[in-house]
């Protein structure tokens, strides 16, 4: 790894998804900050795990916030997300090589939803679309995914895969199967969340090394989800465990090659 990192910086949006962090002392105290955050070591690696909240705006000033005060050489960003493609399913985990903004688009007098880059220049080709993954982090991860396959989302998944693709992230949780699909054919995309293109966005502003990692917790193209207040849609002891996982395997390659 060609990169040194002594301090990286880990940004989850919900406590159900950072609970499953391998390492983590304990969860961030949301009452004491706005940007909930506990740091520990791990051999010579410095970790500061910050609870961020759901959206794009929180994610954002969270890692203003996180890059301000805690100075990491990296950020890691892990959850979970829907799925774009129907072979995409439940458990499933991505290593995100693209993180981008898709509600960066003007609706045409027509309805036509454009992507557009906010300069006047023609929005770039699918696939290349919002911001690359370090590729420092993402050869470790490449690495440390070789060897390790998720755990099982019951029979939904009984053999989850880990995939590497573009992560669409927006304010919004996409239903539709027209607009789903119009969204994996504009940005080649695997899956949304509501965080992670934020995130990238400061990172790039500061030329902090970023990476995501994701994990499946639905697919509407094969299963419509049906929201509740109890929150069952998104069970804790399944949504963003694998992600954590492998982050957590990351961290660990880090911290042994210091």
């Amino acid at each position: 790894m060609k990169r040194t990192f002594e301090r990286i910086a880990v940004i989850a949006a919900m406590p159900s998804e950072l609970q499953h962090l391998p390492g983590l002392p304990h969860l961030p105290q949301t009452s004491d900050d706005t940007w909930p955050s506990v740091t520990w070591s791990q051999g010579n690696l410095e970790i500061t795990a910050v609870l961020c909240g759901i959206g794009m705006i929180r994610a954002a000033a969270a890692t203003e916030a996180t890059i301000t005060h805690h100075q990491p050489d990296a950020v890691l960003n892990f959850g979970c997300t829907g799925a774009h493609r129907r072979d995409v399913n439940v458990g499933d985990v991505i290593i995100g090589t693209r993180a981008v903004s898709h509600g960066t688009a003007i609706i045409e007098p027509s309805g036509v939803n454009r992507y557009w880059t906010h300069d006047g220049m023609d929005p770039p080709e699918p696939g290349k679309t919002g911001l690359a993954a370090d590729p420092g982090l993402l050869a470790v991860a490449r690495e440390v995914a070789a060897d390790w396959t998720p755990d099982a989302w019951g029979t939904r998944n009984p053999s989850p895969r880990v995939l590497e693709g573009v992560v669409a992230s927006a304010d919004v949780w996409t239903q539709s199967h027209a607009e789903i699909e119009a969204l994996a054919e504009r940005h080649l995309s695997l899956c949304e969340d509501m965080e992670a293109a934020a995130i990238a966005t400061i990172c790039a502003l500061h030329d902090v090394p970023f990476l995501t990692i994701k994990d499946i917790s639905n697919n509407e193209l094969l299963q419509m989800t049906i929201f509740d207040p109890e929150g069952t849609h998104l069970p804790e002891a399944e949504v963003g465990r694998r992600a954590a996982a492998l982050a957590g395997r990351i961290l660990a390659a880090i911290a042994d090659a210091e």
